[in-house]
């Protein structure tokens, strides 16, 4: 969809949302998770895209307005997890985010449980939409997640706006390393040396490493210089499945 930006992100309402899951005003792009020692799709990551009065909203301002009402919150992720599912494209995993706040309690645990009964290849990125991670919510969510069985990616490691936990580290079959790591290494190179030491952490616990935000050649360069397994980001566009 080729629609305007909304300029000034402060002005979404609860309303806004509400609005946005009513008139269904949200769709999902696929993004591709390439294998580095392939070239081949391995998986996808679902990600959310909005609209609203014609103008495209970008995902973490309507997660965060969402956010201050658990119940919206809950509801609007429900819509978008079962579209997600739905839409998802065949023969690879598929990594799908979700917010250890929306298994709170039995209820929403109960709809997660049966919305992802039957699933295969499904991977699941525990993510903090906003600064006030918890650890009891985070760990209440890995029990529940192990014990449905999916495999657990952590996401966003090394984004400075992002709370980080070793309990998660740990846990997590995956990790996915943020964009923010290329901007970093580029204004200092000698930053590899902190990313090259959680790969070999990666490497020796048996946990599979992606890096995000691979926008050029030269990214992509860097990615298979630094060893990670998988890499994701706007260099692969071209490779990307939307919804319908």
């Amino acid at each position: 969809m080729s629609l305007p930006l909304l300029c000034n992100e402060n002005l979404l309402s609860e309303c806004d949302v509400v609005r946005m899951i009513h008139e269904r005003h949200f769709w999902v792009e696929y993004e591709p998770i390439i294998a580095m020692n392939s070239g081949t799709i391995f998986g996808y990551e679902a990600l959310a895209r909005f609209i609203l009065n014609e103008r495209r909203i970008p995902p973490m301002p309507v997660l965060m307005v969402a956010h201050q009402n658990p119940e919206l919150f809950f509801h609007l992720e429900s819509e978008l997890k079962a579209l997600q599912l739905f839409h998802r494209p065949k023969n690879a995993m598929l990594f799908l985010n979700l917010d250890p706040h929306n298994f709170s309690d039995e209820t929403k645990i109960a709809f997660w449980k049966q919305l992802f009964d039957g699933a295969q290849d499904l991977c699941l990125e525990v993510t903090e939409n906003t600064d006030d991670m918890q650890t009891a919510f985070l760990s209440h969510c890995l029990d529940e997640i192990q014990r449905i069985g999916f495999p657990i990616a952590q996401d966003d490691i090394g984004n400075d706006e992002k709370p980080f936990c070793f309990e998660l580290t740990s846990r997590a079959d995956f990790l996915k390393f943020d964009k923010t790591w290329l901007l970093k290494i580029k204004r200092c190179p000698d930053y590899q040396e902190i990313l090259k030491g959680f790969l070999s952490f990666a490497k020796a616990q048996g946990k599979r490493s992606v890096l995000e935000g691979i926008e050029t050649e030269g990214d992509f360069l860097l990615a298979r210089e630094l060893g990670v397994d998988f890499v994701q980001g706007y260099l692969f566009k071209h490779l990307n499945h939307h919804s319908c």
